[in-house]
């Protein structure tokens, strides 16, 4: 008689996601993917010109989640945002959490990885709001980002805006109107 496998709480949580993930993966083989992979394996991304916004379309989740979603199930080297905004479930909320290094290529929004920084909120923005902790948070991350980088607030996209992706990402409720009102800071 063979034991029957039980998985963890990365297989449990990674098998709610995504009927592709493969029967022979492992809880430990989740744990390793869920660490960040070794900088020089991610290639450099040439300009950065734009800050794009997206949420999880998912209750939960955290960077690690995502490092292993992206990679066990898409075959990519790491997970595609360059930063995770907690909601407090896997994560606490309004936490910044980062992903791909800063100065990394994304894997976020086709046709705008080499010239753009992704930032994911965690939640379904078709269904509810960010947390005015994970507003705060972004609010600032974005204030930081466009000081490092030199942009002014129209280099930020929502995911539906940038050519020739076709998502409702980062959710019907997340607006852009709601974004210049509730989370940039007035224009002077």
């Amino acid at each position: 008689m063979t034991a029957e496998r039980s998985d963890g709480p990365i297989l449990r949580w990674l098998r709610t996601r995504s009927d592709r993930v493969s029967r022979k993966l492992t809880e430990e083989q989740c744990t390793l993917l869920a660490q960040k992979p070794p900088e020089a394996s991610i290639a450099p991304r040439p300009e950065t010109s734009a800050v794009i916004l997206h949420h999880s379309a998912t209750p939960d989740g955290s960077v690690s989640l995502f490092r292993v979603l992206h990679r066990a199930v898409f075959g990519w080297d790491d997970v595609g945002y360059h930063f995770v905004i907690g909601n407090g479930s896997f994560s606490p909320d309004g936490a910044v959490e980062e992903g791909r290094p800063r100065e990394a290529t994304g894997a976020h929004a086709r046709g705008f990885n080499e010239k753009s920084l992704g930032i994911c909120l965690v939640g379904d923005f078709s269904d509810s709001m960010p947390t005015p902790c994970q507003v705060s948070s972004l609010a600032d991350l974005l204030s930081e980002l466009l000081r490092i980088y030199g942009l002014g607030a129209e280099a930020i996209l929502l995911h539906r805006e940038v050519p020739g992706c076709v998502t409702e990402c980062p959710g019907a409720l997340f607006t852009r109107k709601y974004l210049e009102s509730d989370i940039l800071p007035p224009v002077r």
